[in-house]
């Protein structure tokens, strides 16, 4: 295998390490969101944004490997589908195990992002709700409750902060 297909392949390789360990840091600040252990979400942030940078490191490089693959085929694209029919069938069958696990571990991250991203809102939500209770925020609620027809209820209303609360 050539020099430049081989650096290829290593970038690729510390890119698979590195979103691996970032999935994993999802995974523990989820529990962490969800015991609302504040210093251990804190905590992830700062180990995720640690290999984010790391993972920025090593995308350039293994850009720099790509490019100097391409270089070498007489290509004007550094993408792996355009490269892949080009390099010698060692390389290819080194290489495409590779992409196939980075792809993947891409897939995997975003939705974990995703889900925590959407528990730190709701608990946002539910705090600001929270004090807002605690202030008074706002006039109170009436007190009469009406049915679906526009008359009176027999029972008071229920207090909206309630069913936010149980929610």
């Amino acid at each position: 295998m050539r020099h430049s297909a081989a650096q290829l392949a290593a970038g690729i390789d510390a890119r698979v390490e590195l979103q691996e360990q970032l999935l994993a840091l999802a995974g523990d600040q989820r529990a962490a969101i969800m015991a609302g252990d504040h210093e251990a979400v804190d905590a992830g942030a700062r180990a995720a944004e640690t290999v984010a940078l790391r993972l920025a490191s090593a995308e350039a490089e293994r850009q720099a490997a790509a490019q100097t693959l391409a270089d070498e085929l007489g290509s004007a694209s550094t993408r792996w589908s355009a490269l892949s029919d080009a390099v010698a069938d060692d390389e290819r069958l080194a290489i495409q195990p590779r992409v196939d696990l980075l792809e993947r571990s891409v897939r995997e991250l975003e939705p974990a992002n995703a889900v925590n991203g959407q528990l730190i809102t709701q608990e946002i939500e539910l705090v600001d709700m929270q004090i807002r209770g605690l202030v008074g925020g706002g006039p109170a609620p009436s007190p009469q409750a009406y049915t679906r027809q526009g008359g009176r209820a027999d029972t008071p209303a229920v207090d909206p902060r309630l069913l936010n609360a149980s929610a």
